[in-house]
């Protein structure tokens, strides 16, 4: 098997490209151009067997740094991977492998799509370049009718969904994240501290695409004209994604998110297949997952680091001091 090409993104055929993502084994919202156009603006890609015929592809979030191209997976893109109409061969994987690591001297962090967690726990042993860590995420499976969905539910999450009912929850579905962001603003971001402006612009940049192209909802809990707590999930090809969430005391108290979860729920039983919560490394937001019903699955990060002498060492020293501080502060405002 020839490797794949190199592709910056003004050389990809934005059409064939979307199509085979259409297609693909694993379809998912992330890997769309116009998402990663949004999310990663100067995103490269491989693709096989040729630059001009697209049967493999992978996209690559790259940014500018020290003058070098670098990988590094964006905010608001839990995984990408290897897309492709057929199932991915072991030898496919290898060489997609192999490819990004000759092409790249610095992948700051890449993580791929859960089904592709077996060919890579084998295969990564091949590469001593790549660094890898173990992370996780909940899928719902919704290819059920409500009823039976609920009854799954465990003890906890039914007495706090009916715990819901007492404040008289109403709900509404909109085109505008601002109270959502307002939300997060007040309620979260003092307790997870330095959260840049960029994210903020970012988050409603995207939602305001997603809504346009009709891939995503979000939807507020209220009191009377108070807004207490937000949801925004992305929707496409049969899987719904919880890309973002907030509330405030009465919406946490009052178990809001639950209540709009579980509404959601209602009606994408048997509508969508799957739901992923796009879970954090906390214990307490997994255990609130999966008390829905949610099953674990895993999905494989890499990192490399073979920049040049000091580079390296200084972004070795900056990864672990920025690792140390988001895990400290991140444990402190995890409950959802």
């Amino acid at each position: 098997m020839q490797p794949p090409a190199l592709l910056k993104r003004h050389q990809i055929d934005d059409q064939a490209w979307n199509a085979l993502i259409e297609r693909s084994e694993y379809p998912v919202i992330y890997p769309y151009t116009w998402y990663l156009d949004c999310v990663s603006p100067g995103w490269q890609c491989l693709v096989w067997p040729s630059a001009q015929n697209y049967e493999i592809v992978m996209p690559l979030p790259v940014k500018k740094r020290w003058g070098l191209a670098v990988v590094q997976q964006p905010l608001f893109c839990q995984y990408l991977g290897l897309f492709s109409e057929s199932e991915l061969s072991e030898e496919a994987m290898a060489v997609f492998l192999e490819s990004l690591s000759r092409h790249f001297i610095y992948i700051s962090s890449y993580d791929f799509h859960p089904r592709h967690t077996p060919l890579l726990r084998k295969l990564t042993t091949f590469h001593p370049e790549f660094e890898t860590t173990n992370k996780s995420t909940h899928w719902l499976n919704l290819k059920k009718p409500y009823t039976q969905l609920a009854y799954g539910y465990k003890k906890d999450r039914k007495n706090n969904l009916k715990k819901s009912k007492k404040y008289r929850w109403d709900w509404i579905e909109s085109q505008d994240a601002g109270p959502l962001i307002t939300l997060f603003r007040k309620n979260h971001a003092p307790k997870i501290k330095n959260v840049k402006e960029s994210a903020y612009q970012l988050l409603s940049d995207l939602a305001s695409l997603v809504l346009e192209k009709n891939s995503g909802i979000i939807r507020y809990a209220r009191i009377g004209p108070e807004i207490h707590a937000g949801v925004m999930v992305l929707e496409e090809n049969g899987m719904g994604i919880y890309i973002f969430n907030a509330a405030d005391a009465v919406g946490r108290k009052g178990n809001a998110r639950t209540f709009l979860l579980d509404q959601y729920f209602r009606e994408a039983a048997g509508q969508l297949r799957t739901f992923d919560f796009e879970s954090p490394e906390v214990d307490s937001i997994s255990a609130f997952y999966e008390s829905f019903g949610a099953e674990k699955r895993a999905f494989f990060s890499i990192k490399k680091n073979e920049l040049p002498f000091p580079l390296r060492q200084l972004q070795n020293f900056r990864r672990g001091l920025m690792i140390w501080r988001e895990t400290s502060l991140y444990a402190r405002s995890a409950k959802p």
